[in-house]
């Protein structure tokens, strides 16, 4: 309903006042000739060979594809022109309330079109071309301006590109050159190489509205198409006098419906007057500041002269040359129009005032930055600073002399110049354009440095009380000793030459490793330049005690602490401090420390005195009647004694020898003395032979005493290795019988097994016994 109702609204609005839309008028194709070239243009431009070619050629009932057109009340870009259409040109005007789909499969496209496109011919169809043959005697440069509107400019168009083709090409060549390009590239324009929007955008700046609001008509479009481009220009070089060709085209892609169309400005096919290159600082052609130019439109045959700037007509100037003073204002882009009694040519030409040099003569400062009373002189920055709006085609020189600056005498300043003391400085700019020269004289001074408290610093001594060999320091805390301004930044560096050089700045927190070390400061406050100072650390380290150490003693036992002589002080955990209280007595079990002063530092110390661990007798090694002891634990150096606890029986040796056969004790004490140690061992009848003959005298292999051990075992095997006798049980007595019955005499081997019962440990001994029975 709504869409009827502002289709109702459309159609009265039309009736009320029809010329507010394009209207539409059938010409043939002499007339959009002349309409094309225009009347301006008619006497320097002839053309000939006229033909027009639409939709009424394929159908002759159906309307011209092609017209003349002029603008209504409502605002369009071109006054009056031609229009070439894809479909029907009298339903081109507006309002845009409806689609345009005209056109047939039957009316088919143009192969020089899609030659240009470099598209396979069967692509396009519904073509209007316009061709003719035209002489142009007075230019060597033809124009035309246009707009390409299109039902396409909508999102279901954005696969298609229904074209348009400007084709040109000199009489006897075969080949055209198209030359309706987008500008600035080599795309032929086409309703998808000029799009806006969101959807599908491609060279969006040359691309004017759209002429439809979502879901419904517009009653303000003078035409009736989705969309239109911008005027676009086409141009081209030309020979004068020479026969040219042209053939105007367009053409719907793929399909008959979503027609498009081509509007040419009346009298837009024009001829060009050549005003020269453009006039530009970048090209070092300006004009110079205060210097008159000529700009020369002089045409033979010509009746009048208009000149614009801007596209504004300057009323006074209607001669053939314009003279421009120079003036700064005087910058622009200045247009002619040549009348050649009938026949126009137009003429454009942008023009640059290279502006004289504004030359600052004051007083520059500049930072002594590596503080060594010399300061390099960059005159290519320096010619910023001097030179009001510096740009590359100043050329300034600078001198120590006035002479050499006013006559461009002597040798100019090298960049490598160096500042030492405040200077007069004489520069002299010229330009590379060959404008008059400036000169005059300025003075670079030397800045005062940001004032410093000290320039040197030593810090009162770090101490590396924990003796790590390094210590954390926070340079930021010495930063007052050079300034008292609170807002200054400073900058620390690993020396004083960084700082001076400005090179290599270090963070705040640094470890200080070696016994001292000199960094820099660089301070700069918001006026002065930066000074530098130097802050000296020196690290410190307390002296260790060498005899103070951890030690044992017995649970209840007292000790003294010693940390010796060669301390300042001591101060003891336990309360004792004093110069002379090196050492504290009646220690008993615990953990102590001390503080010991010396090197101007105080190291804390720590000792512990532990429970002195029991030593334990391991192992008692027993060869025949010798017995070797070993102990663990405790601390050495250990006494051992053997059947006895008094003191006087203890030695320092761990053998014993020449010990009886039998059950003995042996004990042990550490350096502490605090608790014996004591492990008991035998001392076997080592048997060797046995004559078991009832004599009473060698008559048994006899190892009773191993019944104060554990698991004991006696294996005894003959030389063959066949097991003779086994035991497990006491006595451990083997009487040379195997099951009863006397074995014969030879030499028999016994194998002794069992476990320490104080120990635990497995314990072996091998050995032999010669076996003598009467035969």
């Amino acid at each position: 309903m709504k869409k009827t109702l502002l289709l109702l609204f459309g159609l009265f609005f039309i009736a009320g006042n029809s010329q507010q839309y394009i209207t539409v008028t059938s010409k043939s194709a002499d007339d959009l000739v002349k309409k094309f070239i225009g009347v301006n243009n008619a006497s320097c431009i002839t053309f000939s060979n006229a033909t027009v070619k639409g939709w009424q050629d394929y159908a002759s009932t159906e309307p011209f594809s092609y017209g003349y057109f002029e603008k209504g009340t409502l605002p369009f870009a071109i006054d009056k022109g031609i229009i070439l259409s894809t479909g029907s040109a009298q339903k081109a005007p507006g309002p845009n309330t409806s689609l345009l789909s005209d056109g047939a499969y039957n009316w088919l496209g143009d192969l020089d079109l899609a030659n240009a496109f470099q598209t396979s011919p069967t692509k396009y169809i519904n073509a209007t071309s316009l061709e003719f043959d035209f002489i142009a005697n007075n230019t060597t440069e033809i124009s035309f301006e246009y707009m390409l509107l299109s039902e396409e400019y909508q999102k279901s168009g954005c696969a298609y590109f229904d074209s348009f083709a400007f084709l040109i090409r000199q009489d006897g060549d075969p080949y055209y050159n198209n030359i309706a390009l987008v500008p600035g590239t080599n795309q032929p324009v086409s309703s998808q190489t000029v799009r806006g929007g969101t959807d599908c955008p491609r060279n969006p700046m040359y691309f004017d509205r759209f002429n439809y609001l979502p879901d419904s008509p517009r009653v303000d479009s003078p035409t009736n198409f989705d969309g239109q481009t911008k005027v676009l220009t086409a141009k081209t070089n030309i020979i004068p006098g020479q026969k040219y060709h042209i053939k105007l085209v367009i053409a719907d892609y793929d399909t008959t419906s979503h027609d498009s169309a081509v509007f040419l400005k009346a009298g837009s096919f024009a001829g060009k007057k050549n005003l020269g290159p453009d006039l530009l600082i970048t090209t070092d052609n300006a004009i110079c500041e205060g210097i008159t130019k000529d700009l020369d439109a002089t045409t033979p045959g010509a009746t009048s002269y208009k000149w614009y700037k801007e596209g504004i007509l300057l009323p006074l100037e209607t001669n053939a040359i314009l003279k421009l003073s120079g003036l700064p204002g005087s910058s622009g882009n200045y247009q002619v129009e040549v009348d050649l009694a009938g026949c126009i040519l137009k003429g454009s030409i942008k023009v640059e005032i290279q502006p004289k040099a504004v030359v600052n003569y004051g007083t520059y400062e500049f930072c002594d930055e590596k503080l060594n009373g010399k300061i390099p002189i960059d005159f290519n920055d320096l010619s910023t600073r001097v030179i009001n709006d510096f740009n590359p085609t100043f050329l300034p020189k600078y001198y120590l002399d006035e002479d050499d600056a006013r006559y461009d005498t002597g040798i100019p300043l090298p960049d490598d110049w160096v500042l030492t003391a405040d200077t007069e400085i004489y520069v002299r700019v010229e330009s590379s354009l060959g404008c008059l020269p400036e000169y005059g004289k300025f003075k670079l001074i030397i800045g005062k440095k940001t004032p410093l408290i000290k320039n040197t610093f030593t810090a009162t001594p770090i101490c590396d009380r924990e003796r790590s060999g390094s210590v954390v320091l926070d340079l930021n805390k010495y930063t007052k000793e050079f300034t008292s301004n609170t807002t200054i930044a400073p900058l620390f560096f690993a020396t004083p030459a960084d700082a001076r050089n400005n090179k290599n700045p270090i963070l705040a927190d640094q470890t200080l490793s070696s016994a001292s070390h000199t960094f820099g400061i660089r301070v700069q406050n918001g006026t002065d330049c930066a000074n530098v100072g130097e802050i000296t650390i020196i690290k410190k380290t307390p002296n260790e005690s060498s005899i103070l150490r951890d030690d044992s003693i017995c649970g209840i036992a007292k000790t003294t602490l010693d940390a010796g002589a060669g301390f300042d002080y001591y101060k003891w955990s336990t309360g004792e401090e004093g110069i002379l209280e090196s050492s504290i007595s009646n220690v008993g079990i615990g953990d102590y420390w001390v503080d010991l002063s010396s090197n101007g530092c105080v190291y804390r110390q720590f000792v512990k005195i532990t429970a002195a661990e029991i030593p334990r007798i391991t192992n008692v090694e027993v060869s025949g009647n010798t017995a070797t002891v070993f102990v663990n634990g405790g601390q050495p150096a250990y006494q051992y004694s053997l059947d006895s606890k008094i003191d006087q029986d203890f030695t320092n040796s761990n053998i014993f020898q020449n010990i009886s056969r039998g059950l003995h004790t042996m004990y042990a004490r550490d350096k502490n003395k605090c608790e014996l140690s004591e492990f008991q061992f035998l001392i076997l009848n080592l048997i060797n032979v046995i004559t078991p003959n009832g004599d009473g005298k060698n008559d048994f292999l006899d190892y009773s005493d191993l019944s104060i051990k554990k698991d004991v075992k006696i294996e005894i095997y003959n030389r063959y290795g066949n097991q003779v006798f086994i035991s497990q049980k006491p006595p451990y007595i083997w009487d040379g019988k195997m099951n009863g019955q006397p074995l014969t005499t030879g030499t028999y081997w016994y194998i002794l097994n069992w476990i320490e019962p104080a120990t635990n440990s497995p314990v072996t001994y091998k050995g032999w016994v010669l076996l003598k029975n009467r035969d």
